[in-house]
Parts: C-alpha cells; sequence; structure tokens
C-alpha cells in the first residue's frame, strides 16, 4: 500500500508540469551555457518523524513535491497526574505515524526564500495509544489488590484517509545553491480519529467511557506539519 501510494505522488509530481510554464534550460553566465538545477532530493525530520522527498521545478516560482514520512515511538512514559488527577498510576504512551504527501510549492519573491505549501497527505497509518497501569496495589477495606490484578486500560487512536494540508516556510526546495536547508510550518486538516477504549479486571467499567472519549477526540482534526529539511540539487 506505502509504495503504490508513493508511485501515485510521484506520477502527480511529474504531471502537474504540464500545467505550468517550462522553465528555460539554460542561461547564459560569463560567456557559458548553464543549466538549470530542475530536481532536488532530501531528507527531513519533524513531527511527521524522519522523511525522504524528491521535488521538481515547475517554473520559476512553482515547485512539485512529494514526500514520505515515518514516526515510531514506543513505551515513552508520561505524567499524567496533572490530566488525571492521580499520582498512583503509569501511562506508556506510543506514536506511529506513515504520511505521504503530494503538493505544489509557492515561491512569491524572486530574491527571497520564503514561500507557500498546499497539498494532500496520504494518512496511511497515524496512530496514537495509551497503556495505563497502577503502580501500587489497591486497597478496597482490608483487602489489598495487587497492582497486577488490578487491570489495565489501553487507548487506541488512529486518523487515517486523506487530509489537505497548508502552511508556509523558508528555503526552497530546489534550491539556487548545490545544498539547502528549509523549514516548512502548517497543518494537516483530517477527519476525526477513530477511538478505541480496552480495560480488563477490576477496571473493566472504563470501557463504558469509550463514547465520551469519541467525543473528546471528535475535534482533533488538526494534525501540525513542521518539517526541517536538507535539500541536495541536481
Amino acid at each position: 500500500m506505502k509504495i503504490k501510494l508513493l508511485l501515485v505522488a510521484i506520477v502527480f509530481c511529474y504531471s502537474t508540469q504540464n500545467f505550468a510554464q517550462q522553465t528555460k534550460k539554460n542561461y547564459i553566465n560569463n560567456d557559458e551555457t548553464v543549466k538549470t538545477k530542475k530536481n532536488g532530493l532530501n531528507i527531513s525530520f519533524g513531527t511527521s518523524g524522519f522523511g525522504v522527498g524528491y521535488a521538481r521545478k515547475l517554473n520559476t516560482k512553482l515547485n512539485a513535491i512529494v514526500a514520505y514520512h515515518s514516526l515510531t515511538i514506543e513505551d515513552k512514559e508520561v505524567d499524567v497526574s496533572e490530566f488525571l488527577d492521580n499520582d498512583d498510576v503509569n501511562f506508556l504512551g506510543g506514536v506511529n505515524s506513515t504520511i505521504i504527501d503530494a503538493g505544489i510549492e509557492y515561491v512569491p519573491f524572486k530574491k527571497s526564500s520564503f514561500k507557500l505549501a498546499f497539498g494532500i497527505g496520504f494518512l496511511n497509518n497515524v496512530a496514537i495509544n495509551g497503556l495505563i497501569t497502577y503502580k501500587e496495589g489497591v486497597e478496597y477495606g482490608d483487602v489489598i489488590v495487587a497492582a497486577q490484578d488490578v487491570g489495565k486500560v489501553i487507548i487506541n487512536s488512529k486518523w487515517s484517509g486523506t487530509a489537505p494540508f497548508i502552511g508556509f516556510g523558508f528555503g526552497r526546495a530546489i534550491p539556487k545553491n548545490r545544498v539547502g536547508f528549509g523549514v516548512d510550518i502548517g497543518t494537516y486538516f483530517a477527519k476525526s480519529p477513530t477511538v478505541n477504549l480496552e480495560a480488563d479486571k477490576l477496571l473493566a467499567p472504563t470501557q463504558d467511557e469509550q463514547s465520551d472519549l469519541q467525543d473528546a477526540f471528535e475535534s482533533l482534526t488538526m494534525i501540525p506539519r513542521i518539517q526541517f529539511r536538507l535539500t541536495y540539487n541536481f
């Protein structure tokens, strides 16, 4: 699935050339003909994880871009005492993200690297997971229930489908020099995530709160898109 989406994005990148004015292939500088650089390869890191990308110059102000981002964080201990009002629990969080971008970069000013970007993100796997357990046993009158017998709560939230994105930044996708640095700041506009809550043992009744949890996540439709990028042109 990931390979098919990436191929579609690459085809998009090339097909958009037919709708933009072609850049001149060369220019005269000191009586020598120098080929204009029209391609860029990049590596990046940001909120969507590590990424690789390709850009194609359409004209002096437009570049077509395609990128693949991936992020995996597992069993990250998070302090949630301020949110749960309970310091007797452990919370282990995890993040998985796989996103393929296909879009356009618009550079309005000839002498500035400021740019605007817009396009579509394919959210193949964007999920946030949490595991809640008790640190110590729980007292019920004269009975102490061991922590492992209290049970656990598992929360899974997942975004999927396509998500338009917009943003701005500095640093061209195809820099004037051989190597360039850039930053992109924006957001994806996604559908509300699907939330699943599981609980067992003494905490099993917590599953009755799933509908309320789904409602709480309903407004989480904006996913940050911040990337720091290093590009090589050719």
